[in-house]
């Protein structure tokens, strides 16, 4: 049985994610439209009308996995970010 809070466990899966020896490519852009004080481990911070390249799409979550600078990634709210994917990049969804 799993006794740790929910917030903790949502941590933990995302702190599983980062332990990638290579970063992922990028698959696209993405523009902040908001603030954005990422807390919690594996979440990263934005402010208003940063430029941030998209490294995995929400899977359903609520949560894109984004990177600044080839050095910070972290998780941000799929709501507070207007997305750009490069429909050539490996993995990229089209939206029709």
């Amino acid at each position: 049985m799993d006794n740790r809070s929910p917030a903790s466990r949502e941590s933990s899966e995302f702190d599983d994610d980062f332990d990638d020896e290579e970063p992922l490519p990028s698959i696209g852009t993405c523009k902040s439209l908001y603030p954005f004080q990422g807390q919690n481990e594996g979440t990263l911070s934005m402010v208003e009308g940063e430029l941030l390249s998209v490294v995995e799409e929400d899977k359903g979550d609520g949560w894109t996995r984004v990177r600044r600078n080839l050095e910070e990634e972290g998780y941000v709210p799929t709501s507070y970010i207007k997305v750009f994917l490069d429909s050539s990049a490996k993995g990229a969804m089209t939206y029709i």
